[in-house]
């Protein structure tokens, strides 16, 4: 407003116009960010723990595809541009052997789990399960299916496949696998045999 319009207006015009103004302002803010008041409320009702803890409703599909593909493996893929591929591979292999030779790996591993994970990822045939050995044929890896479609096999692989080996070793077991899928074949064949 121009100077000589503002004196024009009488004090009480001037600050009913301002009140109504002032007003619209700020019931207007709730408008326009409708939702900061309930995440804060929510927030100091639901707490942290319990609103981590919530099921997500997510399908297993859902959850490899947002861990590997679109989180894990965009990362491994610009190292492997700055390292090398090989190099990459060389170093994945090596650190899923270290982790997964921890004595305490499988059942950290268990621990997290739901019971039926590995039967909605997997699909395995027990071929053969005796005291000393135990053949199986995987036909599909949910694994294997994420690091195909993004046509990452060999991170997959070392990332994942690989680190049988060192479980088998840790279990006083050996391991012969000469198929995977992740590395393109119908399925994966596995071999444990008990050692000594």
């Amino acid at each position: 407003m121009k100077q000589n319009q503002i004196e024009k207006l009488g004090r009480r015009q001037f600050l009913s116009k301002s009140f109504i103004v002032g007003t619209s302002c700020c019931l207007g803010c709730n408008a326009i960010f409708p939702n900061i008041g309930l995440a804060n409320e929510s927030q100091q009702t639901i707490s942290f723990h319990d609103r981590i803890s919530k099921n997500t409703g997510m399908t297993y599909d859902q959850v490899f595809a947002f861990a590997y593909r679109d989180a894990i493996l965009p990362q491994l893929i610009e190292l492997s541009n700055e390292l090398g591929r090989d190099k990459l591979i060389g170093m994945l292999k090596k650190a899923t052997d270290k982790v997964c030779s921890q004595p305490d790996y499988e059942s950290r591993l268990s621990s997290t789990m739901p019971k039926e994970f590995w039967s909605n990822v997997l699909d395995i045939q027990v071929l053969e399960n005796t005291a000393s050995t135990r053949i199986y044929k995987i036909t599909n890896c949910l694994w294997a299916k994420v690091f195909r479609e993004a046509k990452a096999e060999d991170i997959g692989y070392a990332l994942v496949c690989y680190g049988d080996y060192a479980i088998a070793k840790t279990n006083n077991k050996t391991l012969e696998r000469d198929k995977t899928l992740m590395q393109g074949n119908d399925c994966c064949m596995l071999k444990w045999t008990k050692s000594g």
